[in-house]
């Protein structure tokens, strides 16, 4: 990069502390605000920064690189990983995740479980697992970063890379430390303008770059005429070549995860800190529509290496390649900044939803008359603490895809059954969450235990044979801990239910509750998730088919988003105030 590339750059950086410094009085004045920002944040910047925190690096990377070697069938696997979540968010379930009052996804265990042994152990175990989760995320970014860093500074050795790598994971850092969640959320929507500047410049970009025979030999690759059953993956993904029964792992574990709350991090916090259960509502459809120009920057990209334009032996590395043989100097710094803005925002949020669960569910509890700056100095070692694990973790990784696959199949997979049932049955208690949690978790140990250690053989087992295993073991664990012992007071449900007001078993609870709350009704959820779920998959294809010349298809997309959209402006946008009455 040239000295304007690196210029951009430094502006970029001293701006985001500059924000972290400018919020810093703000945040310190409570916990609540440290942590959610006093529930003052507008419905469409937190949005925004939701969306932006998903607009990583390493993921980025990742999903060029599926698309790549899966073509369109690449869109199975954001089913799992919850891309398409914002049709259940925007439909019931950022309403009571907002009506649950807490300040973190797992303090929801308090007023679900209560304040016995059974709650505070259900409590105990989620912010483990969640912090595991977050401290892998972390080492996942780490991951990415550190691979993309060689090739976009041509020349660098490794070890400076990862110095590099470090270096910015520590300024970003610095600005979340100081300026708690409302330096975040402000940072991300300025991340967010970046990164979807940038990525719609890609779009554009290489829609002008494709003749018409590098256009028909893409056609020739990215057929949608292609069989789900089975395929020829490249080195590295042979474990998806039995396509049918991974789109069946995909499906059922994405449903599970939609269906278990914003994924038991910083999602939470987002529609948490709204000002309303309407707004949490608005909120979960505006996160789906800010991850649109994310699809433009990774449409370009996999169209550039499928075309033959651009070329990369490493799948996850075509990113860096594109930008460093196709970007001309100083755009190249803007899309540089752009893509360490996207990173950041994905590494402030889980940073700061590591260290929020550190303070909030683990020391608080112990110590509960712990003052308001001595807890925030202990969220500024837990937020070093949780950052320099996770690097530690990062080393360790082969590649993106092996650290991403394990914590979705493994650490998430044992949260899956768990936070489902706590939203659905009431007999559901503490006990059983927690020993659903950690059979899940130990089985998920053993599989990678054995992993490492060749018990399978010399190539690892897919996650469609592992992650039912770790189902049923979670499964076993919940119903053993919650029918063997008592169930959670009917004072402590009453209350749960008389606020969140879910569907699902609540039956001998319903009827204890105050008979004027108005219920989730499914007559208003069902059709809503459909709806939306089918006009997200829509948005994501026509970016595609818009990109890549697929005209024919495209006019059949955009026809069907329209039509969803009018649906959903009349039944569920204008019965948000009905439905979500708080």
């Amino acid at each position: 990069m040239n000295n304007i590339d690196l210029a951009i750059l430094a502006l970029y950086f001293l701006g985001m502390i500059a924000i972290g410094v400018l919020h810093s009085r703000r945040s310190s004045s409570s916990v609540r605000s440290y942590f959610l920002g006093n529930n003052t944040g507008k419905w469409w910047m937190l949005a925004a920064s939701g969306a932006a925190s998903n607009f990583d690096v390493a993921g980025t990377m990742f999903l060029v690189s599926l698309f790549y070697v899966a073509g369109f069938r690449g869109f199975w696997m954001l089913w799992s990983w919850s891309f398409f979540n914002a049709a259940f968010l925007m439909s019931y379930m950022a309403m009571w995740i907002r009506r649950t009052g807490v300040m973190t996804a797992v303090e929801l265990m308090r007023i679900r479980f209560g304040e016995d042994r059974g709650g505070r152990m259900a409590r105990t175990a989620g912010a483990v697992l969640m912090v595991t989760f977050l401290i892998f995320s972390i080492g996942y970014a780490y991951a990415g970063l550190s691979r993309f860093m060689p090739v976009l500074v041509p020349g660098v050795a490794p070890e400076t890379a990862k110095m590099l790598t470090v270096l910015v994971m520590s300024l970003t850092t610095l600005y979340v430390t100081i300026g708690g969640f409302t330096s975040v959320v402000l940072a991300d929507v300025i991340q967010l303008a970046l990164s979807s500047s940038a990525g719609i410049a890609i779009g554009v970009l290489v829609y002008f770059k494709l003749d018409p025979a590098t256009i028909e030999k893409l056609h020739a690759k990215f057929s949608l005429v292609t069989t789900p059953t089975a395929a020829n993956f490249p080195s590295g993904y042979e474990n998806w070549n039995n396509f049918g029964y991974l789109a069946i792992y995909l499906a059922i574990s994405g449903l599970l995860l939609n269906m278990s709350g914003a994924g038991g991090h910083y999602g939470e916090q987002r529609f948490l800190a709204t000002r309303s259960s309407a707004d949490a509502a608005k909120a979960g459809w505006a996160w789906g529509f800010f991850s649109l120009p994310r699809w433009s920057m990774i449409a370009g990209f996999v169209f550039l290496a499928a075309s033959g334009l651009v070329g990369s032996a490493d799948p996850e590395k075509i990113l860096p390649v594109v930008i460093v043989q196709m970007i001309p100097a100083g755009l190249r710094g803007f899309l540089v900044a752009a893509l360490l803005a996207a990173f950041m925002a994905s590494f402030s949020s889980t940073v700061n939803a590591a260290a929020s669960m550190v303070v909030c569910d683990l020391v608080q509890p112990s110590k509960p008359n712990l003052s308001v700056k001595a807890s925030i100095r202990v969220s500024y070692v837990a937020t070093v603490l949780v950052v320099a694990i996770g690097i530690a973790i990062g080393t360790q990784a082969e590649s993106i895809k092996s650290i991403w696959v394990w914590m979705l199949a493994g650490v998430i997979g044992a949260t899956l059954v768990p936070n489902v049932l706590r939203w659905h049955w009431w007999r559901f208690n503490g006990w059983g969450y927690a020993a659903g949690i950690f059979a899940g978790l130990g089985t998920a140990m053993l599989f990678g235990i054995g992993q490492t250690a060749g018990w399978f053989g010399a190539r690892s087992l897919p996650e469609y044979v592992y992650a039912p295993v770790i189902w049923i073991a979670s499964i076993a664990g919940c119903l053993a801990g919650s029918l063997l012992t008592q169930p959670t007071s009917m004072e402590t449900l009453r209350i749960f239910y008389t606020r969140v007001r879910p569907f699902g078993f609540w039956k001998p609870v319903r009827a204890l509750s105050d008979s004027s709350s108005r219920i989730t009704s499914l007559r208003f959820v069902l059709p809503n998730v459909a709806l939306g779920f089918v006009a997200l998959f829509a948005c994501f294809l026509s970016v595609f088919f818009l990109i890549g010349h697929y005209f024919e298809y495209l006019g059949w997309s955009a026809g069907t988003v329209l039509v969803c959209a009018i649906f959903l402006y009349h039944s569920w946008y204008k019965k948000l105030p009905v439905e979500c009455a708080d």
